[in-house]
């Protein structure tokens, strides 16, 4: 336990530190006040003025405006009224932040004091003209914004009048803000607006007060936003009694794909019914071919490290051998320890090898000496003083000379035909997913959704689950899905227990999905699948016999490097004296027992491929403006 008390120390400290700095400074936004006056033109002239109050030292204040906003300028004033002329007034320095363009920090310096700070800008195109009305919706703040605003009061001033006869406001939003209407604004107030909330406001006036916009249609559009508003009403005034009728379906889903599941796992062909004996189905292992295990193993699939075990086939055959030998890729600056490498060399260049056998050496083996030709594993692990750019292009001509030998492998006769499909699995899957889609689709019909998004939503999932229909035993084509099940209600539907409900149903589902074969593997297979679960255990138990004969040590120290045990089953069979005077005395034939622990160069902390070993150099995004407002407000 001493032994790790500094690790322990250390982690706690990483823990603790983050936390001291947060308390180290604090701040707060006790007051906004913001005036937005739309222009005949259209542009809306905005002045938000904030009071903040820092405790401890800042570099400056953030606001970001998800909208087409131009001539951003930032004051610090003592005043409280944000409509105050600014000129004269010192500007604040404004700067776009490097990551996210919508992003603007404003420099002021600030500790321990309590700040008024005034934002002048402009936004552009969020008001649209129709030929009866102009409709602005819109949000200065949505769920973007990290930080709770007190003593928020927003006022929107249109070119002309509002009289109630001649024009309508709405308001969106689910906290206890009061929203009042005069002839001259419509104000918006709320004590508190929590980080994350949404007041989004929509005004419709009269169009000829636009007298210098231009229209984006020439139709009559009052109507039919009428419409949709107050049917936008009376699904908020029955939220919640919907929700509730919703309810009881959600768990009839929920429940009945959990209790089919465990019926098809308890019928499921795949179910092992053969011999149980730890001894026979380790015999059944170590009596196959070790690329075969592999490819049984990952669910006939053969990843990146594959190729090894392909190395280990063609040695158990004796085309190859293999040793421990210098490696010349390293320099280790301590000079009493020697980095090494395993070397494989073509011995039986006469045997008669299939394509994938013959492709595996021509694309391995291009080095030779006096012994033959050879292939040292560290030429394809990534060295550290190598570039991105040589290894970004290293990896590039592996994979595609791993994929050419993953395809002759996956030809070969005895790959064939190893799996048949499960005929319950697609009723299952198809069952799910049009449960799925209803109740999508009554959710559509029930929540606050806008006219676009009720039939935007239904013909998204309809075509996704059309494509799981066609491809109903495709487990990735089937994550897809409900990996968009899962995401697109949190983007979309309001934030209720029901809809925390419907996403742990389709969580549940989904699990549900992937736990039960989508396929019946063959007798012999499923014998071969136990064996090999069989000798995962016993590997990860430090229970697997090591036995007195070296070949068969040697194999099974193969084995173990197979499925990913090469350095705990080496220093298992370290600690045996006689497997340590054995490996001297047969060094040349049996050169893993010769040090068991250079099977850990097998295993995937070590074989850093180059595959492996490069990223995406960079990631580029791109940012929009939308009209619909929104935003944070924040300090650094």
């Amino acid at each position: 336990m001493k032994r790790f008390f500094p690790y322990i120390l250390i982690v706690l400290s990483i823990m603790i530190l983050p936390a001291c700095s947060d308390e180290e400074r604090s701040f707060s936004i006790d007051q906004v006040k913001i005036d937005a006056q739309i222009e005949e033109d259209g542009v809306i002239q905005v002045r938000e003025l904030y009071t903040y109050t820092f405790d401890g030292a800042f570099e400056g204040m953030t606001r970001s405006v998800f909208s087409d906003v131009h001539h951003f300028k930032a004051f610090e004033t003592s005043a409280t009224d944000p409509t105050i002329e600014t000129d004269g007034m010192e500007e604040l320095k404004v700067e776009k932040d490097e990551d996210d363009e919508q992003l603007l920090k404003i420099h002021t310096e600030s500790e321990n004091e309590t700040k008024g700070v005034l934002y002048s800008y402009e936004i552009k195109d969020s008001v649209k003209k129709y030929a009866d009305v102009a409709d602005l919706t819109y949000s200065f703040f949505d769920e973007s914004n990290e930080t709770n605003l007190h003593n928020v009061d927003i006022v929107i001033r249109t070119p002309g009048n509002l009289g109630r006869e001649n024009s309508h406001v709405f308001l969106h939003a689910d906290n206890n803000g009061e929203l009042v209407q005069t002839k001259k604004s419509v104000q918006y107030k709320v004590p508190v607006l929590e980080a994350g909330e949404t007041p989004e406001m929509r005004i419709l006036f009269p169009a000829e007060q636009l007298a210098e916009a231009e229209s984006v249609s020439d139709e009559e559009m009052g109507d039919e936003i009428l419409a949709v508003e107050r049917e936008l009403a009376k699904r908020r005034s029955n939220l919640q009694k919907n929700m509730q009728e919703v309810t009881p379906y959600i768990w009839f889903v929920m429940l009945g794909a959990v209790g089919i599941a465990i019926f098809l796992l308890i019928v499921h062909p795949n179910r092992y019914q053969g011999e149980k004996s730890v001894d026979k189905l380790i015999r059944e292992f170590e009596k196959t071919d070790p690329l075969f295990v592999k490819y049984v193993e990952l669910n006939e699939n053969l990843d990146g490290e594959s190729f090894i075990a392909g190395l280990l086939s063609l040695k158990q055959r004796g085309i190859l051998k293999v040793e421990e030998v210098p490696c010349p890729f390293k320099v280790n600056e301590e000079e009493d320890k020697e980095e090494t490498t395993l070397r494989f060399t073509y011995i039986d260049e006469h045997a008669e090898l299939d394509q994938a056998d013959d492709y595996l050496i021509e694309w391995l083996f291009t080095e030779q000496d006096k012994q033959g030709r050879y292939f040292l594993l560290d030429s394809v692990i990534a060295q550290d003083e190598e570039s991105d750019d040589e290894k970004e292009e290293k990896a590039e001509k592996f994979q595609k000379q791993f994929s050419k030998w993953r395809e002759l492998v996956e030809d070969r006769e005895d790959y064939q035909d190893l799996r048949r499909s499960f005929h319950g699995y697609p009723v299952f899957s198809i069952s799910t997913v049009l449960a799925s889609f209803a109740l999508i689709y009554q959710f559509t019909k029930i929540d606050l959704l806008s006219s676009t998004e009720q039939w935007m939503i239904p013909l998204v999932f309809g075509v996704s689950g059309l494509l799981v229909m066609i491809f109903c035993k495709n487990k990735w084509v089937i994550t897809a899905y409900y990996l968009a099940a899962v995401t697109l209600p949190m983007m979309f539907f309001s934030a209720t227990n029901e809809m925390i409900l419907l996403i742990i149903c389709f969580s549940v589902t989904w699990i549900a999905l992937m736990i039960v074969p989508s396929y019946v593997w063959r007798e012999d297979i499923k014998m071969l699948k136990k064996a090999i679960n069989t000798a995962y255990r016993e590997f990860r138990k430090k229970r697997y016999p090591v036995g007195a004969d070296p070949e068969k040590i040697e194999r099974r120290l193969e084995y173990a490097a197979i499925l990913g045990f090469g350095k705990e089953y080496g220093e298992q069979c370290g600690k045996s004296e006689k497997i340590n005077k054995w490996g001297k005395a047969f060094s040349a034939s049996y050169p893993l027992l010769n040090n068991p622990g250079a099977v850990s160069m097998f295993d995937s902390n070590y074989l850093i491929l180059y595959t492996a070993s490069v990223g995406a150099s960079s990631s580029s995004s791109s940012s929009s403006t939308s009209s619909t407002g929104g935003g944070g407000a924040g300090a650094f």
